[in-house]
Order: C-alpha cells, then structure tokens, then sequence
C-alpha cells in the first residue's frame, strides 16, 4: 500500500484523505491545530501527526521516509512551498503535490520543481485523483514536459457552447477536458454532458493551443 503525506488537516486536506482513503492508500497527515486534527480523527482513519508540516522531525514521525507522494495543503503559500522542497529534498519523495492560494505564486512553485500545484479549493480532490497513478497516466509526469497546461475557463451567458453536450464540442486536437465545476459540486465531463451558464471548465491543453480552446468554449453566439 502507497503512503501518501497530507501537511493541513482544513477542508482540502480533509476531503483528499478521504479520496485516498477510498481508493486504499494509506495517509498520514500533519496539523498544528487540535481542533482541526480532533475533527478529521474522528471522521476519518488516518494516522495524525500533530506539529508544524515545514519540522523535519515531525516530518519524519510522520513517516516520510518511504512516502511515495507528499501533498502540502494548507492555507499558506509560503509553508506548503518550504514543505515540499524539505519533502523532496530531504525524504526524496518522488512526487510533491502544493497547494496555490496566490496565483502569482504559481510561476515560482513550478520553476521549484513541485510536480503538480493545486489552485482551486474546490477542484482539489479531482486534481489529487488525476495526479495519482491510473491507468497508466500519470499528470505528473505530462505537466513535467513542460508543454502542457491546466486550463480553466470560465462560461459566460455569451459562449456559444452552452447547451452543447461535450461530444458535439470542436475542441483543438491535442486537449482533453477533466472536470466540470458546477455549483459548487466537481464532475467528470462525459460525451453526453450538456455545458450550462457559469460552468468552470478545466483542461488539459497544449499551451500552443490555449488559445485555440478558449476561442472554442467562449466564442460568442452567431
């Protein structure tokens, strides 16, 4: 069984335990506040480490030696990126997964070598899942090229898509849709899903045709 290491016991650390709990990793996670680490015991089976996510040493009780992913999940931009360098650096955990809140950031994250960066709260989970192995695709490794990126578009009442199901969409060739955030829930976009008003819609694109997609799923109506 895989070890998975959650730094933040909030809301995105609580639900991507529960994903990995589901889908039989084993987690442990690492938060400073009882009452965070109280509530997510009581609901959860994890193994909580109680402490601050950038100590070496509670790190290490926590079981990163031999942690195959680390995710750095709390509300500060500054400790998730101090967490995953010591992670990489000094577990050598193959694969980092931070946490954005500032989206200026995020150029400084990926030029540090953090394998998969979340900056949506409410995609956070989805996101984990895609960078997890499965079925042999691993996000980790395509956002590692350099050549891909995660793309999310907002539909006004103005896109000419609306209405459309996702088979009938002309999407450039090298692009994929992963999820749909709609009212606040995160779907799988499937061929027969019919895109409404105010969706967010995140995919994985060829940065050369970022363009070309928006142009797709924002055109106005004729």
């Amino acid at each position: 069984m895989e070890r998975v290491i959650i730094v933040g016991a909030g809301k995105v650390g609580f639900h991507l335990a529960k994903v990995l709990l589901e889908s039989e990793y084993e987690v442990a996670m690492v938060e400073r506040e009882i009452s965070r680490a109280t509530s997510v015991v009581d609901t959860l089976p994890v193994q909580m480490y109680r402490g601050n996510g950038t100590d070496i040493e509670t790190l290490k009780d926590a079981g990163s030696e031999g942690a195959r992913y680390f995710v750095a999940a709390t509300g500060n931009d500054a400790d998730n990126l101090v967490a995953c360098q010591i992670a990489k650096q000094r577990f050598h955990i193959p694969h980092t997964i931070a946490r954005v809140i500032d989206p200026a950031n995020e150029a400084l994250f990926k030029a540090l070598d953090i394998d998969a960066i979340i900056s949506t709260t409410a995609l956070a989970a989805q996101t984990i899942r895609n960078v997890l192995p499965s079925n042999g695709l691993r996000l980790t490794s395509i956002f590692g090229q350099g050549d891909v990126e995660l793309a999310e578009i907002n539909l006004g009442r103005d896109s000419s898509v609306i209405g459309l199901s996702i088979a009938n969409l002309k999407l450039p060739e090298d692009c994929l849709l992963i999820a749909i955030l709609r009212d606040g829930t995160v779907s799988l976009p499937r061929g027969h899903t019919v895109l409404n008003e105010g969706d967010r819609v995140f995919a994985l694109v060829k940065r050369s045709e970022t363009d070309e997609l928006k142009k797709s799923l924002l055109g106005g109506r004729s």
